[in-house]
């Protein structure tokens, strides 16, 4: 087995710290070193003022980190052969509101997304794509039209990939059996 340091991967990856633990991981997977389970994080998506969605605002360049990061990491192991045997998971720990605040951001909110990606993954929007309009009457707002209200607890997306990727009972790691309402995913 090769060293994760003389790693040849198949792409360039980005010169940013996100995308080079992602080669980290590549390399660990081609490698053959025998983890199932890989954790990587960004951080400075915390962006309550000065978002600046067009181009060169913090939270595109952020979005831009992310993306070029993943979409190296996914063609290289897909150039290797083992993206049918990989599975990505993005979250996040907390949702955005809907408003921009007065300081050109967005507040903590209730909803999120979460992607999941890798060549078993059955593709598609899960849950139900929640409606903008602000009136009170929409049920998929909360706090005034502020939050999106969400559809599909996180823990079922857990519990799918405990159960149905690496093959392990997820209501005792749960707490719960979160798997009759899990979205099938995989």
């Amino acid at each position: 087995m090769a060293s994760w340091g003389s790693y040849a991967p198949t792409v360039t990856y980005p010169s940013n710290g996100f995308a080079l633990a992602l080669r980290t991981v590549a390399a660990s997977i081609v490698g053959g070193i025998g983890t199932r389970v890989y954790w990587v994080s960004t951080g400075g998506f915390d962006t309550h003022a000065g978002q600046g969605n067009a181009g060169g605002g913090v939270y595109a360049t952020l979005m831009s980190t992310f993306g070029d990061g993943l979409g190296a990491f996914y063609t290289d192991l897909q150039n290797q052969g083992l993206l049918n045997d990989t599975l990505i998971l993005q979250f996040s720990e907390f949702g955005r509101r809907i408003p921009e605040n007065g300081s050109e951001g967005a507040d903590h909110g209730s909803g999120g997304a979460m992607m999941a990606v890798g060549g078993s993954v059955r593709g598609g929007l899960y849950g139900t794509s929640p409606s903008l309009d602000p009136s009170p009457s929409n049920p998929s707002l909360e706090n005034s039209g502020r939050d999106v209200r969400y559809d599909t607890d996180f823990r079922a997306v857990y519990a799918r990939v405990l159960e149905g990727w690496l093959g392990t009972n997820s209501t005792s790691i749960l707490g719960g059996d979160f798997l009759t309402n899990a979205p099938a995913i995989i």
